[in-house]
């Protein structure tokens, strides 16, 4: 299904992907799926299997597509294994009746390196899979090798935490209401669905990149031939039922001893009060000689729409942080 789309975004679109499809050749993945309590973790593995991937997380209501053009500018003999966060993607839904509650992804993340059985991890996140890094790292620093965290970093902080609860609650039980209707999705084409993508990112996912996403978050209509509607799960609109004080984040970066490499773009907004993210920085800046800070061009979704951005500073920083063996030791093929 997944080539089937490609080619139909390639036929909607009357852009040229000459220089996207010369970037796809030099880094093929395979697809895999990794068994989970509730279903399965969908992901993508780029570069070689016996290799210690560094763990790429993707944002919201996005999904691993989202490192599709980016993942070929980075160093070429390591791997990188891209997953979809629970209800994104090709990743399967939580139970009915279960919320996502916040630190659903740093759990996630703790299951696969389990898993696999690593004895370090390296993340790679962006916007809301960067929070979730950056969360998991001040839990469990001693287990991290080094980190990335593209446009987003510490956990939101609501200044009325009581009234987002609230609403994440209200919210809740809206959507899980709709899921279990039996009213169809809404269903549009391919082009409708670009369309409706960069509207909804506020313009921040170019129109032509879009199908990398599209490609993991739509399914087929039955009612409509020729249509398409939104696979991911709708609860994942609800705000998170956690709220974090800025004083225990203060002190958790206080936590944050292993080489992190931070980039904002300038185009992007900040998702939080600023002043706490620049109070987190001098702390992080002040206690970590291997953090490092970068200002990059672009919108929210620079790594996608210009993946080119990065392609000395962040190759130049794992180069620099890739000192743990990689060497796998469980063998990939007992485990799908």
């Amino acid at each position: 299904m997944l080539r089937n789309l490609t080619r139909q975004f390639q036929h909607v679109s009357k852009l040229s992907y000459s220089v996207e499809a010369k970037q796809q050749e030099l880094r093929l993945y395979d697809e895999i799926k990794i068994p989970v309590p509730w279903g399965e973790i969908a992901g993508k593995w780029w570069g070689p299997k016996d290799v210690r991937p560094i763990l790429t997380l993707h944002g919201w209501q996005d999904n691993c597509g989202s490192f599709d053009l980016l993942i070929p500018f980075l160093p070429k003999h390591l791997s990188y294994l891209t997953v979809d966060f629970p209800g994104h993607g090709l990743s399967s839904k939580i139970p009915n009746g279960s919320f996502y509650h916040g630190m659903d992804g740093p759990i996630m993340i703790k299951r696969l390196k389990d898993f696999f059985g690593w004895n370090k991890i390296s993340l790679m996140g962006h916007s809301l899979g960067a929070i979730t890094s950056y969360t998991y790292g001040f839990l469990y620093p001693q287990t991290v090798d080094f980190m990335i965290c593209i446009d987003g970093l510490q956990p939101l902080i609501n200044p009325k935490p009581i009234d987002s609860i609230i609403k994440s609650i209200d919210d809740f039980v809206k959507f899980e209401h709709q899921n279990s209707g039996d009213t169809d999705p809404p269903a549009y084409t391919l082009e409708e669905m670009a369309k409706r993508l960069n509207a909804g990112t506020r313009g921040s996912i170019d129109i032509d990149k879009c199908k990398y996403i599209l490609e993991r978050n739509i399914l087929p209509s039955k009612n409509c031939p020729g249509k398409y509607f939104f696979n991911r799960d709708s609860r994942l609109k609800c705000g998170s039922l956690i709220n974090w004080p800025q004083k225990d984040l203060l002190e958790a970066a206080k936590r944050v001893s292993f080489p992190i490499f931070i980039s904002k773009a300038a185009e992007s907004p900040f998702f939080s009060n600023k002043d706490y993210y620049e109070t987190l920085f001098k702390i992080l800046e002040e206690n970590n000689k291997r953090c490092e800070f970068h200002d990059v061009p672009g919108t929210h979704h620079a790594h996608l729409n210009t993946p080119e951005i990065f392609k000395d500073i962040l190759p130049k920083f794992i180069e620099k942080y890739d000192t743990e063996d990689r060497t796998m030791k469980t063998n990939l093929k007992n485990k799908f």
